[in-house]
């Protein structure tokens, strides 16, 4: 059955995405360092038998099964989302970004997909600054090697890592055909 052209037309000039840590040998040294601490702490703490040769005193394996499910906690709230629509570009990288970022389709010259290299071009995962040839970028673990390239009028560059570049790309070409870009 075919769409009304509203619904194709609002799926072609919206996306949104939520990207995650997914750095799958990180997570499973927390949960196991986690599943350790907690069968340390229920052998001293809760039967009342040492645990290890020289064992540490009760508040310090609680203190450290605190920080380590702490740790586990802070993980999974990393998150990078971004929004597009008729406004602009949005995207918040939580927890180190306490508000979003928003982008107003006139500050820009140009947007597009391309492929980059995350640690060689910018050190790594994160809100990174890279070179003044490569500018700013927000990406996590979870991104593709493709991503939204940003020119500003101002000069600026900033990259915003996806998983999904063959969609973001539609949406930015029905932008680009919609907007007058300011060059």
């Amino acid at each position: 059955m075919k769409q009304p052209a509203s619904s194709m037309t609002k799926s072609l000039n919206t996306f949104e995405e939520i990207q995650g840590f997914r750095i799958w040998w990180a997570w499973i040294a927390v949960i196991a360092l986690n599943i350790l601490i907690a069968v340390a702490i229920i052998q001293q703490v809760v039967m009342n038998v040492p645990f290890g040769p020289e064992p540490a005193a009760d508040w310090v394996l609680c203190l450290a099964g605190f920080l380590l499910l702490s740790l586990l906690f802070f993980l999974y709230s990393i998150k990078l989302k971004t929004s597009i629509d008729d406004n602009g570009i949005e995207y918040r990288f939580h927890p180190f970004q306490r508000t979003a970022t928003v982008i107003d389709w006139g500050e820009l010259s140009d947007a597009y997909i391309r492929t980059y290299n995350s640690f060689y071009e910018y050190g790594g995962y994160g809100i990174r600054i890279g070179s003044p040839k490569t500018g700013r970028a927000v990406n996590t673990s979870a991104s593709s090697n493709e991503g939204l390239q940003l020119e500003f009028k101002n000069g600026e560059l900033l990259l915003i890592g996806t998983k999904d570049p063959r969609t973001l790309e539609l949406v930015i070409q029905y932008h680009k055909s919609k907007i007058r870009w300011g060059r």
